[in-house]
């Protein structure tokens, strides 16, 4: 039994570090490590990016359509068409006992960092109509969203700091130690900011 290496991108944030996967002759994630050839990460990834073999294999990861019961179990439906099709008559029964606003949507990081997340995503919101959309960037980013917004125009053009050239760094309300240096864009951040104190 032998097994490959396959170079990939960690698709849990936006820092986007290399990874280099052991997989097994059935596919299977062995190993997970920073990829030392990558330009950005160098080598460096943060421990939830060390789990995604562990995530990747988990025996209670969901790999099929489940639904809901009148019992309250979830249960596995007969294909995705009828899962979503479950999924349509019990948003139209809630939006039209209780308005468009009682559902609300929820994004995690993973859909924000493809290409087909962020294309789906918008035709639910729309479809939907609901006002109420959370995400993880809701929860732990959304001031920077919101003065980029007023300061730039739009709140996508959040500025990222050149850590690899710069002198002199000062940060008011964050602590990189403990979120990587999230919408910073940069693998390593207590290693670049030792890089700056040396």
């Amino acid at each position: 039994m032998g097994s490959r290496k396959a170079y990939r991108t960690c698709p849990l944030c936006e820092a986007l570090c290399g990874l280099e996967l052991t997989l097994d002759d059935a596919g299977t994630v062995t190993g997970v490590r920073g990829d030392r050839n990558d330009p950005l990460s160098k080598g460096f990834i943060c421990p939830k990016g060390a789990t995604l073999g562990r995530l990747d294999g988990d025996p209670d990861r969901v790999q099929e359509p489940l639904v809901r019961n009148s019992e309250g179990s979830h249960v596995p439906a007969e294909s995705w068409d009828a899962a979503f099709e479950t999924v349509r008559e019990r948003l139209r029964d809630v939006v039209e006992r209780h308005g468009k606003d009682a559902v609300a949507i929820y994004i995690g990081n993973p859909s924000a960092h493809s290409i087909a997340g962020p294309l789906y995503g918008g035709a639910v919101r729309k479809a939907l109509g609901t006002r109420n959309i959370y995400s993880a960037s809701t929860a732990d980013q959304m001031p920077k969203h919101v003065s980029a917004g007023y300061m730039f125009g739009d709140p996508l053009s959040i500025p990222v700091p050149d850590l690899d050239r710069t002198s002199h760094l000062l940060m008011l309300g964050a602590n990189p130690l403990e979120s990587n240096g999230s919408l910073c864009s940069a693998p390593d951040f207590p290693g670049r900011l030792k890089a700056i104190r040396a």
